[in-house]
This record gives C-alpha cells, structure tokens and sequence, in this order.
C-alpha cells in the first residue's frame, strides 16, 4: 500500500481520521486490519469503515503522534493484506469468484443460445439462410464467442505436451469457420460452452446443498464490551470476545459458554432431534440455534476456523480430489481425441470429401460428454451424502469405499452409543427391594457427572423411584463417591473402592464375576459400611447396528474385526453378541493403527470406523478412515477421509450403495458417449448427416449425460427402512 493512498481527513488532539483508497475492495481484511491497528502502541481503539473507506484511530497523546500514525499505516495495510491471502478467508472470497465466473458463462452461454436460435429460425422457418463466411455477422460472432475456448486452448498448448481437448476443439472451430461453416462452428462453441457451464452448475449446486444443510449463515452478533452488548459483523468476531446469544438467535463461532444457560438445537452438529441443555464449560457451535435462554460463550474459533466451515472447506476441496473413475473419463476423452484425428483424416482420405471430413471431425471433436461422464456424477452424489450428513473429502473415497472388503470397528461411540445403561440391579439378599437400592445409589450419585452416575440416576427416575438428596458429597476419582444423608453414610463404586472403606463384596463375588465376564460395569453400594447390593451397567447397542453388519456380509464384505481399548471379557462379549469375526482388545491407539498395517500387508481393502478421537491414528492409516459423531471433533475433519457427523451407522449402507449407483451412472454415461460418437461418425462419413445436424448430436448426448447424472442429486437407496433395530437394545449375556 503507498503512502499516496493515504489521506488525512480530520486530526484532532486523541482522534486521527484517514481515507484509504480501494479499502472497500478488502473486505475481507477489516476485521484483520482493525485488530492490527488496535494493537500499536498508543492507540486505543480502531475503527475500520469500508463502506466510506475511513479507518478511524483513538490514540493516547502521550505515547504516540499522527505523523507517527499516518507513517506506520502502510505497513500496516500491507501486513493486513499479505496476512488475508493467506488465510483460510481467502477461501469466501474465491467463493464469490466463482459465482461471478458462473455467473459470466452463463451470459455468455445466453448469448450464442439467442444468436442460434435467431439463425436456425431464419434458416428453417424463413428458408433465408444467414452467410456463414469468415468475415459475415455469423462468423464474426462465432469468432467472439470461440474467444474463451481460444482462451483455453493457449494456457492447455503452454503447459501440456501433445494434443489435448481445447486446443483439439478451438482448432475445429476456426477450421469450421474459414470453410463457411460458421453456424457449426457456434454449435461446437455452444456445445462446449454448455457443457462447461452445466459441470460448474453440478459442483455450485453441490456446494450449495451442503451449505444448506449446515445452514451456517449469520449476519451479526452482539459482543459484551465494558458490560454492554454491542451488535457487530460476524465477520468482525474476534477470538476471546465474549458473545451474548439470547433466544431464537443462532450462534455465531465455536466457544466455551462462560455464564448463563440454554436450550441449543444442535442438529447440524450431532443430528440428533433433542435440544442440549448448556450451560458454564459446555462447548457450542456455530450454526447451532439457541431455543430457550440466554448464554454467554467466550468465541475460541471465529469465521472460516469454525467446525462447519472447515466441513464447508474440506468438501470444496474435495471437488479437486478426483475419482478414479473421473481420471478413466479424462483418459477416454484425450483418447477420443486421437480417435476423431484418426476417423477425420481417414474419411478425408476415403471420400475425397471436405464437408464428410468436417463432420466427422465435428461429431468426434467435442469429447466433453466423456469428461463430464464422472465427474457429474461424483459431484451430484456428493451433494447426495451431504444432504445426509455424510461428507466425503473426495470421489477417490467414495468410489473405493465400495470396494472395501474389510472392515475394522471400535466399540465404545462406533457400535455402541457410549450412553451407559443399567441392566441389572442385584441386592444383598433375596428378599429386599432392588428399587430400595437403586434409590440408594441415585442419592450418592445425583450431583456426580460420570456417565455411570448419571446411568444410575436415570434409571431410578425411569422407574419412577423417588430418592432423597444427600447433604455431603465427597467424589473420589477413579474410585467412586461418599455422601452423608441424615447421619448416614452412603458408598457407591468399585470393589477396591469397597475396600479401601472396609466393605466385604464376598457375598456377591460370584454375581460380580458372571457379570464383568458378560462385558458388564459392576457398581457396589453400601451403608455405614454395610454392603447392600450392586448394579451391572453397560453400553447399548447403536440402532441398527445388528443389522447393518449383516448388510455388509451380504455385500461382500468378508471380514468384520472389532479393535478396542476395552478390557478382554467386554470386546469377548461385544464382539461374540454382534458377530465379529474377530476381537483384539486393550488396544492403545499405536497399537490399532499397528493392526490395520497388518490387515492391508494382507492384501485386504481395510476401512475404518472409529469416533474420530482416539481412533484418529488407525483412521489415518487405513485405505479409507470413517469417522463417526463428528460433531466438533478436531480430529475426525482432519484424520478422516468420511465424516458421518450425525453418528447413524447405517450411513455405511448409505456409502456403499451410493458407491455402486454412481459407478454404474458413470458406465452408462460412457456407453451413452462412446455410441453417440460412433454412430455420428458412420453418418458423417457416409454423408447421411450434415456439419449442422453433427453438431445437434452433440447437444443431444451432451445433455443426455448430464441428465443422467443429475437423477443422483436425489437418488432413494432402497430398503434402509430394514436397517433399523425396533429399540435400542443393550448388550448382554
């Protein structure tokens, strides 16, 4: 930035106001800029104006001076500049090019469709037929509108070698133009045109479905500064502001609420219909919706650092992550290439004829159909998984996933849902009551947060037993908890736990070991040192998940292994209930990740479903690393190559089906190109079609394929309805 761009407009004694030339260009660096210039020496405050392109400085007179200021401004913007381009935000402002670009083929596009149509109901239902030499208003417009596919052409000749598709295509229509065929030459131009515009409208079309999905946008939010909320930009949240979100406000960055509490909507994040209750030390997300209450959260990730814009970001990249299949189609149209010089020169050759050549030559130059084959259908059925939950950083992952013949599964968050679940409540004697118990247990445990505590208290709220609130509570980690209730005290935990306390579990020892062996929690309670019965408590089964494994088995999958941090008699009992055919269990992550090297060393296709988090090792290290309950899991965006964010283990059908239809969608558009090309071949070089009526057959294959491609967008795999379990069950004996 140079100093001439600079202006000073007001200085007064504490205020110095500047205009700054072409900052409403930057949009994208104000909320950086004023950060910056807040953080000199001296200044107290900065505002930054793009809309009247004003930067506005509060500074303390005694530490600095405007000279000192209006010098270092440059700097400043110059650093602020460099900083944006290259950030993550750059990615919403390559955004808005590409809808501009959109936005520009498509004029272009509706232009050569309107000059078209002028000329072929001039020629059909006028029979005036337009002059088409080189130097007429057709061929002068077929000249302009070749221009971006000349465009094309030049950058493919200066950084490929050989004969490639544009240059193939401008050089048949500037041949086509100099031979008076001007009209063709606009057809292969529309052609090409369309097809480009259509491939770019198949990936907006799939972004825009999964911003949707997501519905991440929010315009402002209301900081707390000196004790008071002031509405600002979203794009002007600063990491460490603390931000206010009151009732039927969506939240505007990731944070750690800091005071008050809430009901918050978090179904982008987790898809689960229920609203979390949030409160001090609870995590939030932006794009979440606040039902009921009033939270303030201190913001940790802001802007383009958020979770579900990094979800935003990794499938946009995966668009350049392409397909196996998407690489055959552009094998098969450089091909095609080759193929159309060979039939071309041939006819040429045979016939003697210049306009049978140039049809030919027509029929075979506009390979776009092959290319676009794929990699339509890849982008439509990623926008399909997407509106499921389901994201997939590219079309490699989604073609091999159903290839897969070997899947590896954790237990704890992947097969079972992590939610723990009371099975069985066992008193120390035949004749006393277990609800006696479990109320006994739920009194200890009502203010604890262990999953197992809150296991219990649900329990006893479900069967309807009203328990009394002690009056001392003392948590013991890793061992269990002691509460004082009415001068009675009350112990809940593990058998050391009981120990340690002076507690004999003898009488229900042979209980105790038939259910650890069962892969079951054992709980012991007692009072004033006196043992009073136990409680088995376990993992449910994730919906579905039966089911869904004996899918697989049906689908060729030939080994299902269970891999587990979990202790020997709980992965034994897991994986013998669900099937497996085989355990390993007290694995450290080194150690699963170790595994899956040795299954792949095999030859065996291994996919990975961990819960993002401690399985990101093994993820990472697989062919293709599935990680479910995604929600805000830092790992599972970068570890994973599919995220299943809302943790429905049936999207695994989902995957594996939607694999399977687009590959077949992607043979069929190939037929579709393939036999198009060769039956348009034989008519032109036998001279049953004309240049104009080769041209027409581009547009009708063209079309053809991208409406193929499109019935992925909403494409129904069948029969999913099987795929759920009729109730959540738990593991059991």
């Amino acid at each position: 930035m140079r100093p001439d761009n600079i202006t000073v407009c007001h200085s007064i004694r504490g205020r110095l106001r500047v205009k700054v030339v072409l900052l409403h260009l930057n949009l994208e660096s104000v909320p950086h800029l004023g950060q910056l210039l807040a953080g000199q020496t001296g200044v107290k405050n900065a505002e930054v104006r793009p809309v009247t392109g004003s930067i506005i400085l509060y500074y303390d007179p005694e530490k600095t001076t405007p000279r000192v200021l209006v010098k270092l401004l440059p700097e400043i913007l110059t650093a602020s500049l460099q900083a944006i381009s290259a950030s993550p935000v750059k990615n919403a402002s390559q955004r808005v090019m590409n809808e501009k670009s959109l936005f520009g083929s498509l004029l272009h596009v509706a232009a050569l469709t309107i000059y078209s149509a002028y000329a072929l109901v001039r020629s059909l239902i006028f029979k005036s037929p337009l002059p088409q030499g080189p130097l007429s208003l057709t061929g002068i417009v077929a000249s302009v509108g070749s221009l971006p596919l000349l465009g094309h052409a030049w950058r493919d000749m200066r950084n490929r070698r050989g004969i490639s598709l544009y240059p193939f295509l401008a050089g048949t229509c500037v041949l086509a133009i100099f031979m008076g065929e001007a009209i063709t030459a606009l057809e292969v131009v529309w052609v090409t045109s369309v097809s480009i515009l259509l491939e770019r409208y198949v990936a907006d079309r799939s972004r825009r479905a999964i911003r949707e999905a997501l519905q991440v946008s929010t315009r402002n939010a209301y900081v707390l500064v000196k004790g008071r909320e002031r509405e600002v930009p979203v794009e002007a949240l600063h990491e460490g502001d603390t931000v206010v979100v009151h009732t039927s406000e969506k939240i505007p960055a990731d944070g750690v609420v800091i005071r008050g509490e809430a009901l918050v909507d978090e179904a982008h994040i987790t898809g689960r219909a229920e609203l979390e209750h949030r409160k001090t030390n609870h995590p939030v997300y932006a794009g979440t919706i606040v039902q009921q209450g009033l939270i303030y959260f201190r913001a940790e990730k802001v802007g383009e650092k958020t979770y579900l814009n990094r979800i935003l970001q990794m499938v946009e990249e995966s668009l350049a992550n392409r397909a196996p299949a998407e690489k055959t189609a552009d094998l098969l149209a450089a091909r095609l290439v080759y193929w159309g010089i060979a039939a071309t020169l041939g006819t040429l050759v045979l016939t003697g004829n210049f306009i049978r050549a140039l049809t030919v030559l027509l029929v075979v130059s506009c390979p776009c159909a092959s290319a676009l084959a794929a990699s339509t259908a890849v982008s439509a059925t990623m926008a399909n998984a997407a509106r499921r939950r389901i994201f997939v950083k590219g079309g490699h992952y989604l073609e091999n996933v159903g290839k897969a013949d070997c899947f590896c599964f954790d237990k704890t968050g992947t097969v079972t849902t992590g939610v723990p679940q009371v099975v069985t409540v066992v008193p120390r004697t035949w004749n006393q009551d277990p609800g006696k118990v479990l109320a006994l247990a739920a009194t200890a445990e009502v203010h604890n947060a262990h999953p197992l505590a809150r296991a219990i208290v649900e329990e006893t709220k479900t069967r309807g037993i009203a328990f009394p609130v002690h009056a001392v509570c003392e948590l013991i980690l890793g061992r269990g908890v002691r509460a004082t209730l009415d001068e009675e005290s009350i112990l809940v935990g593990n058998s050391r736990f009981m120990e340690d306390c002076g507690v004999s579990t003898s009488i229900l020892r042979k209980k105790a070991k038939g259910l650890s062996e069962a892969g079951h929690t054992v709980v012991y309670i007692a009072r004033n040192g006196k043992l009073q019965g136990l409680i088995g408590i376990t993992n449910t089964v994730r919906p579905g998940t039966v089911n869904v494994l004996s899918w697989l088995r049906r689908d060729g999958v030939s080994s299902l292994f269970l891999i587990t941090g979990d202790l020997e008699p709980v992965a034994r009992t897991t994986a013998r209930d669900l099937d497996f055919d085989e355990y390993r269990a007290m694995l450290l992550p080194e150690d699963k990740a170790q595994y899956v090297e040795e299954l792949a060393a095999t030859g065996r296709r291994v996919v990975v479903v961990g819960d993002g988090v401690n399985d990101a090792l093994a993820i990472s290290r697989a062919e293709i690393g599935v990680a479910m309950g995604a929600g805000g899991a830092e790992v599972a965006i970068e570890a994973a190559d599919i995220a299943l964010v809302d943790s429905d283990i049936r999207h695994l059908v989902h995957l594996r089906q939607m694999s399977r239809k687009t590959l077949q969608v992607i043979e069929q558009n190939h037929w579709l190109a393939v036999s198009t090309n060769a039956v348009g071949i034989v008519l032109g070089a036998t001279g049953r079609i004309t240049p104009i009526m080769g041209g027409l057959l581009h547009i009708v294959h063209t079309l053809g394929i991208m409406l193929n491609s499109s019935r992925l967008l909403r494409w129904e795999p069948p029969g999913m309805e099987k795929l759920s379990n009729s109730k959540v069950s738990a593991i059991e004996s």
